[in-house]
């Protein structure tokens, strides 16, 4: 049997606040798996819901000052393990880290 596990590492920290946390969700489905692993990208991606909306221009590209490493190679249909990663290179400590895993259980 398959499980579907999204797995967001995050971590944040400013002149205010400081606060980390690992967020996994499993899915019984990979298309399930797949549009949380999206969703979670777009809020991201939200000025209101994260700083890692500073990481990319109005094209999608991403600015100097941050390291980004993805690896969707899928629309949702084919099941294939995904990643998608952003650290801010000024302040190591602040990431995220996302992962689409497939892993089999007995």
């Amino acid at each position: 049997m398959k499980v579907y596990a999204v797995v967001f590492d995050w971590s944040v920290t400013n002149n205010y606040n400081e606060d980390s946390q690992v967020d996994i969700e499993l899915f019984d489905t990979y298309q399930k798996a797949f549009n949380r692993f999206s969703e979670i990208i777009r809020n991201e991606k939200t000025p209101e819901t994260s700083w890692v909306a500073d990481a990319f221009d109005e094209n999608d590209e991403v600015l100097d000052g941050y390291e980004f490493d993805e690896h969707i190679e899928s629309d949702g249909k084919e099941e294939l393990g995904c990643w998608w990663n952003i650290t801010d290179r000024n302040n190591w400590y602040q990431h995220d880290f996302l992962e689409l895993r497939i892993m089999e259980v007995k």
